[in-house]
């Protein structure tokens, strides 16, 4: 007798549905929204994504993520996506037999906040200078870009800047540098190395294109650069800008988001 062996990402989802009270219902929202939304809200729960397929009109989506509890044990969660003419239905799937719903609950709040947001991120303080350093992974990129622009296992960065000042500042690669969570550091792939890192198609141009070296920004202006790092795990940026008047540096620690 054949046994029918299914993906694990089918397993997954197949897993347990929590009460139709922990779904997210979003009247009039776009598939592609919702995708990018649920995506957002499982990093910003500490999962790494590991599968996703973005929902659209005829076909159900989903997002997968996984992360290591304070216990150390492996943590799976998923949300199934669903799309139809009056709006999207997100729901979670618990990925235990006698699930507690705490992953549920969890998503639901941190979505109903995010979706608040902007699609696109950026320093929201219109005065003084603010950096955010986003890492893209492969799925985002593919919602942001059409497609992953990064070849190889390199880690790809977004840096905003914007600078509220009446300064002009400059960037360098050189000077931002991404923190393990040991603490060392870590520069960015060389020119050369991180050109050839990428692909060929329009993603990949669309990066190599605002790939950082050096960035002057004026006053009163919003910059959006791309830097690459090799494979690791990122929590922590420092970051040194110059005046480019001066000269002088001035150097701050920052999350990676």
């Amino acid at each position: 007798m054949r046994r029918l062996v299914l993906p694990l990402t089918v397993v997954l989802l197949a897993g347990c549905p929590p009460p139709t009270r922990y779904s997210v219902e979003r009247p009039a929202e776009e598939c592609h929204r919702a995708t990018r939304v649920a995506h957002r809200t499982m990093v910003e729960l500490g999962y790494t994504v590991t599968d996703m397929v973005e929902a659209s009109g005829s076909t159900p989506g989903f997002v997968v993520g996984s992360k290591t509890g304070p216990d150390g044990q492996r943590k799976v969660g998923s949300v199934r996506i669903t799309c139809n003419a009056s709006g999207v239905r997100i729901q979670p799937v618990e990925d235990e037999f006698v699930p507690d719903f705490e992953f549920s609950r969890a998503f639901g709040y941190s979505y109903k906040s995010l979706v608040q947001r902007p699609d696109v991120e950026s320093p929201v303080v219109d005065s003084g200078l603010q950096i955010l350093v986003e890492r893209v992974d492969r799925f985002e990129a593919g919602l942001d870009l059409g497609s992953n622009p990064v070849t190889g296992d390199a880690v790809l960065v977004r840096v905003t800047v914007r600078n509220g000042t009446d300064r002009e500042v400059a960037l360098n690669a050189r000077d931002i540098e991404l923190l393990t969570p040991d603490g060392s550091s870590t520069p960015p792939l060389g020119a050369a190395a991180a050109a050839a890192a990428l692909s060929s198609d329009a993603a990949g141009s669309e990066v190599r294109s605002k790939l950082l070296d050096r960035k002057t920004i004026r006053g009163g202006v919003t910059e959006v650069v791309y830097l690459l790092y090799p494979k690791g795990t990122y929590r922590e940026t420092l970051i040194a800008v110059e005046d480019v008047e001066t000269g002088e540096t001035e150097g701050f620690q920052a999350r990676v988001q």
